[in-house]
């Protein structure tokens, strides 16, 4: 029998000190003090916790069979008008000819990584672009040149009627929008896959970096604040055909 992927309980933490813990995989991932005294509250805001550390929302469900109270995470939550998915093909499934899969997240959120892992075989990244145009991937002086040479292939590849994928952040709502318009120019359909780990995930990769690949922090800080409003309902509202959230690894 397969362990479930998170598991919430209320813990004994040390001494008088009582609180959650959050298990993944059947193993200790993180726990946190109680948070209200008030019991159906404090469950309400350590699932808020539990989230905030998963990258997601989730479906939770409240159980005492054989043993005290928990809450499992069953499957990620779906919001009105838009499927979630894990990080595997399954939102890439189906798509139709020429569809644009836009990559919605901040820096260290693993939007190339699961480009990798998925066998996409067109993909349009910005850092690659800069690689390319200017010969050093992090060189933002050179991101002008890099999105018009972006823009350029993308209605290229929309026109032949090939699916690509967007490696770049997109957290901006006007990026988005110019994008879901290039899409309807040319009838296709367009995907957006929001990634969105846990802040200090994101801080840990984008740490291990190289120097000129590095986000600052303040920056890294706004693009996950917009990222996390980019919800999947607020995309489908944007005009996208579909919208997913991306449950990468810890």
């Amino acid at each position: 029998m397969l362990l479930p992927r998170y598991v919430l309980a209320p813990a004994h933490l040390t001494g008088q000190t009582f609180g959650w813990q959050l298990n993944r995989d059947g193993l200790f991932l993180d726990c946190h003090e109680t948070f209200l005294p008030d019991f159906d509250r404090d469950v309400e805001a350590a699932m808020d916790w539990a989230e905030q550390i998963i990258g997601t929302r989730q479906d939770w469900r409240h159980s005492r069979a054989g043993g005290p109270d928990r809450w499992t995470a069953v499957h990620t939550h779906r919001e009105a008008g838009a499927a979630v998915a894990s990080a595997t093909t399954d939102a890439l499934r189906g798509l139709e000819p020429g569809t644009l899969v836009v990559a919605v997240g901040p820096g260290g959120a693993g939007k190339s990584t699961f480009a990798a892992t998925a066998g996409i075989v067109t993909v349009l990244s910005l850092d690659s672009l800069r690689e390319e145009i200017g010969g050093d991937a992090g060189d933002q002086a050179v991101t002008p040149a890099a999105v018009e040479r972006q823009n350029t292939l993308l209605a290229e590849y929309l026109a032949e009627g090939i699916a690509v994928y967007l490696d770049s952040t997109n957290v901006e709502a006007n990026i988005r929008a110019g994008l879901i318009e290039q899409a309807r120019r040319h009838g296709r359909p367009i995907v957006a896959l929001r990634f969105l780990p846990h802040l200090d995930t994101c801080r840990a990769r984008n740490a291990a970096r190289p120097p000129n690949r590095q986000v600052p922090d303040d920056v890294l800080l706004w693009q996950h604040d917009l990222a996390r409003a980019a919800t999947p309902q607020a995309l489908i509202a944007e005009g996208f055909t579909a919208a997913h959230d991306i449950v990468t690894p810890l």
